[in-house]
């Protein structure tokens, strides 16, 4: 299974690194440089609003699906038709709900026109997200590799020939970049169904009402975990348009440097969609998982910990390379957000764990805590700091939540301390942070020198204090599925 994981999560990560830092830093960038600050800060108020509520097409029943196929994969052509009716039944319900919100923060006109195909496009991106987890569940890791990227590909050719192909005297607008996502998403689904056909037969529309409240009662621990975590991971973009000190251009500050954590945490979300799977079958087998938490925490909060330490003391030249007007405040958000993307990746080891475990109690014991920091911090900071004070929030909440996730994991498989990895942790973050201000004292350096300095430096010392380990490396590019 360790050996499974990492051959898989090579492939994946190989794809996402080709498509997604060009889409984000590229294409998304991009478009915010072209409508300006404070159309893109409408845009992700508005994306924040319908993401919030998406978790209402889902129920839960995303992970559960995938955690349940996984021990039981002859359930899959039974269940598919089923659940695929119950969540086009969500997705009617999410829509109203979620436009009827928009009307009541008086979202009209053009954002309400914005709002209504953005909401389409979570039913799309919900209904994709269902069936990768039947692709995860079957353990068809490439071809899941191959659809989790299929839709930034596409996005990346249209929108690339539009931005820079000079076929409109127009400037770009936002709703064009919005309408280019639903015709992604919508190919990507089609493209979804024709590979999970082998699997699940011919689709039936039908809502089977006794299948479907049983359905709702495995589900709803996870709906309950998935409404939380939506709450308190895209408030801040909602509150920070409507509560915040310039209103949109807060939003737009916040926005320049949430895409690089974003970024980030969709790398680190695929280690879960191969670990839930992994983990789920190793603990119906009686498996030890140790080992695997291992590798996943020495590749995931190793690259998390060298990413939060690189921003931190590059942010400035990493947001003015890409962005043309750049504030302090946008700086001291971005370095914020990537301090908080250490508690991302132990969320994605950890709380993945716990779902897998069906810990889903505590899991939303602890999400509930972080919502409670995340709201307080966030009504607190907003109205005087702005994009600083969500960030500020995010960081505190991310933490927070992936400490304690970590804290119930030790304690529930009694894994004990491994003070080897500890110390090389420690040992790395000691090294990497004295690199850098010894680079900032050679004022000899310029900005990208010592930027290139430091990232080849903190990469170097991954190996070296063995946190990364060559042998894995190979391991990973030697085995095959």
């Amino acid at each position: 299974m360790q050996r499974k994981f990492l051959s898989n999560l090579g492939l994946i990560l190989l794809l996402n690194l080709l498509v997604k830092p060009f889409y984000i830093l590229g294409i998304d960038a991009e478009v915010q440089n072209r409508v300006g600050k404070e159309n893109y800060g409408l845009y992700l108020g508005l994306i924040s609003l319908s993401f919030i509520f998406n978790m209402l097409i889902d129920l839960g029943i995303n992970n559960f699906n995938n955690n349940n196929i996984s021990k039981n994969t002859q359930l899959v052509s039974k269940h598919f038709s089923k659940l695929l009716s119950i969540k086009s039944a969500l997705a009617l319900g999410y829509a109203l709900i979620t436009l009827l919100v928009g009307w009541i923060l008086d979202y009209r006109g053009f954002a309400f026109h914005l709002l209504i195909f953005l909401s389409f496009n979570q039913i799309l991106v919900s209904f994709i997200l269902f069936g990768r987890s039947n692709l995860a569940a079957l353990h068809r890791f490439k071809a899941d590799s191959i659809v989790s990227v299929l839709d930034r590909s596409l996005l990346v050719i249209f929108c690339s020939i539009i931005l820079f192909g000079n076929l409109t005297e127009s400037e770009f607008r936002i709703e064009w970049f919005v309408y280019l996502q639903t015709t992604t998403y919508a190919i990507t689904l089609v493209t979804l169904v024709l590979m999970l056909r082998p699997n699940i037969g011919s689709i039936r529309w039908h809502l089977d009402i006794p299948f479907s409240i049983n359905i709702f009662k495995k589900s709803l621990p996870y709906a309950t975990f998935m409404i939380i975590g939506s709450l308190y991971n895209r408030l801040d973009g909602i509150m920070l348009e409507k509560i915040g000190p310039l209103g949109s251009v807060s939003a737009g500050e916040y926005a320049q440097g949430f895409r690089f954590f974003e970024a980030a945490s969709m790398f680190a979300y695929l280690f879960a969609v191969l670990l839930l799977p992994i983990y789920s079958r190793m603990i119906k087998q009686n498996e030890d998982v140790k080992p695997i938490v291992e590798t996943a925490t020495r590749l995931l909060i190793g690259a998390g910990l060298a990413g939060a330490i690189l921003f931190f003391f590059h942010s400035d030249f990493v947001l003015q390379w890409r962005y043309p007007d750049v504030s302090q405040n946008s700086i001291y958000a971005f370095s914020a957000l990537m301090i908080g993307f250490v508690g991302v990746g132990l969320f994605y080891v950890y709380g993945t764990l716990m779902t897998a475990n069906e810990n889903l109690r505590m899991l939303n014991q602890i999400s509930i805590g972080g919502l409670v920091i995340n709201l307080c911090l966030n009504f607190y900071l907003i109205p005087t700091h702005g994009a600083f004070g969500a960030a500020i929030a995010t960081m505190a909440t991310q933490l927070f939540a992936g400490i304690a996730q970590l804290c119930f994991v030790v304690k529930t498989f009694k894994f004990r301390a491994n003070y080897s990895l500890i110390l090389q942790m420690v040992s790395f973050v000691i090294l990497t942070v004295g690199v850098n201000f010894v680079l900032d004292d050679h004022t000899s350096l310029n900005d990208f020198d010592r930027f290139a300095i430091s990232t080849l430096s903190a990469a170097i010392l991954l190996f070296l204090t063995g946190l990364f380990s060559v042998r894995k490396i190979m391991e990973v590019l030697k085995y095959s599925d």
